[in-house]
C-alpha cells in the first residue's frame, strides 16, 4: 500500500453556525482522502461484500437506512409498552472516545474467530502498520 493511500487533510467544519465559532467542541473534523484510495476501498468492498453482513436492526453505515429509522423503531418500541402500562427506562453511554482504547490484537482474533477471511482482515493490517 502507498503511503499516499493513507494520507488525508483534515478539515475542520462547523456543527452550530449560530454557535460560539470560537469554541473547539463547536467543530468536527473530516478528512479528505485521495481518489484513488476510495476507489481502493470500493474494490475489496465489491470483492468481499459476501463477507460482510450486518444484523437487520443495525441503523448506520447501511444503504436506505439511517438514524430516523432508529429513532422511529426506539419510539415505537418505547409506545408499545407505555400503552400496555408498563415503565420504560432507558440509558445512554457515550462512546466518543471507544475506539481509542480498542484492543486491535482481539478485535483481529475476534473477527478471524467469527469467519471473517484472513484475506480481507489484510487490508487493515497492512494499512496500519505501513
Amino acid at each position: 500500500m502507498p503511503d499516499d493511500f493513507g494520507s488525508g487533510i483534515i478539515v475542520p467544519l462547523i456543527k452550530d453556525k449560530s454557535g460560539n465559532m470560537n469554541d473547539i467542541h463547536n467543530y468536527r473534523p473530516i478528512t479528505l482522502t485521495p481518489v484513488i484510495s476510495k476507489v481502493l476501498e470500493h474494490v475489496i468492498l465489491y470483492v468481499c461484500k459476501e463477507n460482510f453482513i450486518t444484523d437487520d436492526l443495525q441503523c448506520g453505515f447501511k444503504k436506505n437506512i439511517g438514524c430516523s429509522d432508529a429513532i422511529f423503531a426506539v419510539k415505537s418500541t418505547v409506545n408499545h409498552f407505555v400503552e400496555h402500562g408498563s415503565c420504560v427506562y432507558a440509558a445512554a453511554l457515550e462512546l466518543k472516545k471507544a475506539f481509542d482504547r480498542v484492543n486491535h490484537f482481539k478485535l483481529f482474533n475476534t473477527l478471524i474467530d467469527s469467519g471473517v477471511p484472513i484475506q480481507s482482515l489484510m487490508w487493515s493490517v497492512i494499512g496500519t502498520v505501513f
